[in-house]
């Protein structure tokens, strides 16, 4: 019997400690598996940007930021926040798209509140600083300069996007100490840019008399990314930041970041995953490389040992973190 006792008392207790709440860190459980259901809340508007006619910045009009919201069935607070941005060379795309939509489902069952956003793309037009687009107009091909230019409106709203979150933290229980950006391509240039850009980068260029709708997109509030998800992206939006205003953006404090490439893109060459590796042994700080042999470009598929991308991630995301998974 009282072996029994013995026994019941620590199921229950490994039951409760798994089941609770927070932490000591004051930071949601997670899991490996898929443990809850999930809800979904989709089209929140986040803010507005400008949109144009072209990049003469002709006509312009408020364009609704939307993004949607994956929250894990529990009642649990201060959960750990997961930002995915989706790719499409900044032309086309969004957050319909299956691989994020099939990442949003997977991290928000395991205790994640993500947040899969879209942003204004090329045909767009969105507002750039006249400094970013000269530098456009002297360094792109004639056929790229405005897939280019799209750039920063692009990222713009993507950390306007992370200030709404933080801003929203009591109503969507989150803690915005526990900030993971991830995206595929495209959006991995922009969660690499959220991730290592200082507060201030991607939003402070443009004047208020220049871009009102930057009111609607919590310029009081701050926040610091602790783990960044690079699936075939490229540090090309950091070194633009870097050139512009002659900063060095890459140091030791930058978050954690999951490189996953595959070694046979053709579309962000491999070499980009080395420059970014390059940059982190430079300067120490932490990441992981995954070298995706013979891979093309977009091999969401992918497995090692058995692990697909996701779990790979998921994985790093805890180690770097500290988080308590079961």
């Amino acid at each position: 019997m009282r072996n029994f006792l013995i026994t019941s008392f620590l199921c229950s207790n490994f039951f409760l400690s798994a089941q609770s709440a927070i932490t000591k860190d004051s930071i949601a459980n997670v899991f490996l598996k898929a443990t809850y259901d999930v809800d979904i809340e989709t089209d929140l508007i986040y803010g507005f940007g400008l949109g144009h006619d072209s990049f003469k910045m002709t006509n312009p009009r408020k364009i609704p930021l939307k993004l949607d919201v994956y929250t894990p069935k529990n009642d649990f607070k201060n959960r750990p926040i997961l930002v995915l941005i989706h790719g499409g060379g900044f032309k086309n795309g969004s957050k319909s798209k299956p691989p994020f939509i099939e990442l949003s489902n997977f991290f928000s069952s395991r205790g994640w509140v993500v947040f899969n956003i879209n942003y204004r793309l090329t045909k767009d037009y969105g507002k750039i600083p006249g400094e970013w687009n000269d530098f456009v107009d002297a360094n792109s091909p004639l056929e790229r300069r405005n897939q280019h230019k799209a750039v920063y409106p692009a990222i713009r709203d993507a950390k306007a996007a992370v200030r709404w979150i933080v801003a929203n933290k009591n109503k969507f229980g989150v803690n915005p100490n526990y900030i993971t950006v991830g995206g595929g391509s495209a959006g991995a240039v922009s969660a690499i840019a959220v991730g290592i850009s200082e507060n201030d980068d991607y939003k402070s260029e443009l004047s208020i008399k220049e871009d009102n709708t930057l009111l609607t997109t919590n310029l009081n509030i701050s926040f610091k990314v602790k783990t960044i998800l690079d699936f075939w992206g490229s540090k090309s939006a950091i070194d633009a930041i870097n050139i512009l205003y002659k900063k060095e953006l890459f140091n030791k404090n930058n978050p954690a970041i999951f490189i996953a490439h595959g070694t046979d893109d053709d579309v962000v060459p491999y070499n980009r995953a080395l420059e970014i590796e390059g940059e982190y042994k430079k300067t120490g700080a932490p990441y992981i490389m995954y070298s995706l042999d013979k891979k093309g470009h977009g091999p969401w598929g992918y497995a090692e040992k058995g692990l697909g991308l996701g779990d790979l991630a998921l994985r790093f995301i805890v180690k770097k973190q500290a988080l308590e998974v079961y």
